[in-house]
This record gives C-alpha cells, structure tokens and sequence, in this order.
C-alpha cells in the first residue's frame, strides 16, 4: 500500500508498506528531488507516523526516479530574500529546527533499523539524511556534496556530527568548505556508504539487503545501534566505563529475549535462526 503524505505544492513523500518494510520515497523527480518547505514538513510527519507504527519493522529511505535528493530547493530559498536579516534569520533557524532537525534524531532514535537507498544525487540535506542512517546502498551513478558552503552557509541536518565522526576533523572540514562533488567509490572508501553496486543491480541487490535486516535480530540491531550512538556522544564520546556498563545491561537485555534462545538452539541444531522479537 502507497500513501501521499500531502504538502502545499510541488513535491511529495510516499509511504510504502510491504510487510514490515516501510519505504518513505521523496518524490519530485523533476526537480531532482529536491526540497521544498512543505516537503520537509511531510517529511517529518512521515518519519514520525511510520516509525510509531509497530508495523514498521525496517525503514528504507529513497528518492522517485533517478537522484535520492539535490538537497534544499534554491528557487524557494530566493524567496526569502524579500525579507529582512532578522526575518530571515528566524525563517531559516525554525525550518532547520522545527523541520529537519526532528528528522535526524528520529532516525537515529529509531529502534528500527533505516536503509538509505541511494541514485544519483545526494545533496545537502539529501546527504544529511543517508549520513543518518544505519547502513547505505549506492548505485555507482551516485555523487555526494555537503552542499551548504555553495550558499555561504555551513549545512545542517547533522553533517558537522556525522562526518566528523566518520572522518576526522580535518577530512569533514574539507569536504564542508570545498561542497565538491564525490562519486560513490570515494564515499565507499571515505566509510560514508557500505555497498555500492551498478545501476542495473541496484534493485536486486537493495531488495537483498532489506531483507537480510528485516530477517535478522532486530532487538540486538536496536541495542547496537543505542550503543553506537552513545559511544558518539560528545567530543570523545562516553566514558569506557560507562559504556562497557552500558554494553553488560544490553547483552543481559538480549539473553532474555527470544531471539537469543532461537539462535542459541538454531546454532546447536545447526539450522538458520528464526527470529521474531521486537526492536
């Protein structure tokens, strides 16, 4: 089943349930998928209306046609230019606060694990989406740019965070002041992206991934992904104390879930794991 998150104009967000995957596919394809206002508010009731669903047991993220997405709409940024600095200011501070930023710690919140799916252009705020996600698929027509030093701003969304701790300080600064344009290869080598593959495997190969994840423990993919996320936590994350704590309470957590005696007796009987325990 499809459904139409609806916005003001140009642009939507499709819903797409199949099972328990649930597909979020930015569509504006001629525009390169790229954002208007309404479509970050719709993305952002999206988010929260899927992952609360306890139906949805992946997210896949992905954009209509042949670009994940070019980032913030320009044409609809000039607009703002009829106002004043402080009016400006305060419009593009809420958009980023109240539209955006919501998204992000949706996703990294999330006890679902989030696949990114990405052709083509993956710009901006386009960027800042996959870079929040669990695990990236690129197609090898994929480019990649932070984008926001083209406009004289610094980019939101999460980037700073995110390639920061990907890269180092001194590899995010470079790619956040230059916004050149990296090809899928590169994002591979960088550690932005786990698989690329070709256009024509791209499907396949996506349908394969999403149903490892959605086949696998899902309870042990939600503690990681709260222990990573913790680990990140400030300039050199938590202390080791705390999160080999953190790690004790999470490993007596899943020995008292299902998923752990299925594949305990799975491994004994030398037989694949069933598992069905929620994140």
């Amino acid at each position: 089943m499809t459904v139409q998150t609806d916005t003001d104009g140009d642009g939507r967000i499709l819903t797409r349930f199949d099972g328990g995957v649930a597909t979020l596919t930015m569509s504006r394809p001629a525009r390169r998928n790229a954002y208007t206002s309404a479509m970050m508010r719709a993305l952002r009731l999206a988010v929260d209306a899927v992952l609360a669903d306890p139906a949805c047991e992946t997210l896949v993220l992905r954009g209509d046609g042949t670009c994940f997405s070019a980032g913030g709409d320009v044409h609809e940024f000039a607009q703002s230019l009829a106002l004043d600095p402080a009016a400006r200011q305060a419009l593009f501070e809420a958009l980023i606060a109240e539209q955006v930023n919501p998204v992000i710690l949706a996703l990294r919140a999330a006890h679902q694990p989030v696949i990114a799916a990405v052709r083509g252009d993956c710009v901006g705020y386009g960027l800042s989406l996959m870079l929040a996600s669990d695990f990236a698929l690129a197609a090898d027509d994929a480019l990649f740019s932070t984008a926001g030093i083209a406009l004289a701003q610094p980019g939101a969304g999460g980037q700073s965070a995110f390639l920061s701790r990907a890269l180092g300080e001194r590899r995010a600064r470079e790619l956040m002041w230059s916004a050149r344009r990296f090809d899928a290869h590169e994002a591979k080598a960088l550690g932005l992206v786990e698989r690329v593959v070709p256009v024509a495997d791209f499907e396949a190969t996506l349908a394969a991934e999403v149903t490892r994840v959605a086949r696998g423990p899902r309870h042990a993919f939600s503690e990681i992904k709260r222990l990573l996320n913790n680990a990140g936590n400030g300039a050199a994350g938590q202390p080791l104390a705390d999160q080999l704590s953190a790690e004790a309470a999470a490993f007596g957590r899943s020995a008292a879930g299902d998923d752990f005696a299925e594949a305990v007796r799975a491994f004994v009987a030398r037989r694949k794991p069933q598992f069905r325990q929620a994140g």
